[in-house]
């Protein structure tokens, strides 16, 4: 076989290819299985068909933490994506000293995000953090805020902690993106006449879509079943369960009340939302145009 042919590609990808499905199907086989049965460590083990499905849709605190799950799965993935944009633009407009302020941008995604919550909650923290400290300062409030005894503030609060390790990505996958355009299209479009938000809405955005979806979609599924941040920030989910997420629920199924069946059905349910969140990605990032 020739290094061109398809088939030596695909003969020396097999093994790898095979090591991913043994280590994907085996554990989703397991999920599926398991939220079929009745495996509560109280009562003896045994299928039930869909009750614990049912259990879960009419339990409205599953509701709640989709509804939560939603809000900052959206609100992580719309700050990370504009914040990111932004710096992906102003390094790529950058001259000198870029390879400087690229490693600066990377360095926060090299931060776990349990340590990015603890980071985020001394940074709100309303009797020593700096948050409410330089708004006193600068006379914008009268007393310090107390972020995590608000229910709506608080769900402002993990999701810029969760985007605050995402925004790197996002911003070194666009740059990719936008050094990979040729500059002759952009001086082209000066000379006819076009001016900057012309240059990004008709040259940058439609040329980078790819990286875009891509980064929109990896940010939606590893937001989607983020726990960290909210054990690091809001233990419990927060007061009145305002940042209790879809993972929240399942961890708590698994070991608070140690009912795995209901736990690998909410990890089914989570699962199949995720993977229809990245088909409709795909099909946007590798449809017709």
């Amino acid at each position: 076989m020739r290094l061109s042919d398809s088939k030596y590609g695909a003969l020396l990808s097999l093994p790898g290819l095979i090591l991913l499905l043994v280590l994907v199907l085996i554990p989703s086989g397991y999920l599926f299985g398991l939220s079929f049965l009745r495996y509560d460590n109280i009562r003896p083990i045994k299928f039930i068909g869909l009750k614990n499905y049912q259990y879960m849709f009419d339990d409205r605190v599953f509701w709640l933490s989709m509804k939560n799950t939603i809000i900052f799965s959206m609100g992580s993935t719309a700050l990370t994506f504009f914040v990111g944009m932004a710096l992906a633009h102003g390094l790529n407009a950058m001259g000198k000293g870029v390879a400087i302020f690229r490693s600066l941008t990377v360095l926060p995604w090299a931060v776990p995000l349990v340590i990015s919550g603890f980071i985020w909650a001394w940074v709100f923290n309303p009797a020593f953090g700096v948050f409410s400290d330089i708004l006193l300062k600068l006379h914008l409030i009268q007393e310090p805020i107390n972020i995590f005894g608000n229910p709506r503030l608080a769900m402002v609060g993990v999701i810029v902690a969760d985007a605050w390790t995402r925004i790197p990505f996002m911003a070194i996958l666009i740059l990719a993106g936008l050094q990979a355009i040729s500059q002759e299209l952009y001086e082209a479009a000066k000379v006819d006449g076009a001016d900057v938000f012309d240059r990004f809405a008709y040259i940058s955005v439609p040329l980078n879509r790819r990286p875009i979806l891509l980064g929109l979609f990896t940010t939606i599924m590893f937001s989607f079943r983020t726990v960290d941040v909210i054990f690091s920030m809001t233990p419990g989910g927060g007061v009145a369960k305002s940042t209790y997420l879809g993972g929240v629920y399942l961890f708590d199924s698994i070991f608070k009340y140690l009912n795995f069946g209901v736990a690998a059905a909410t990890g089914v349910v989570i699962f199949i939302l995720t993977l229809l969140i990245g088909v409709g990605f795909i099909r946007m990032a590798f449809g017709e145009r």
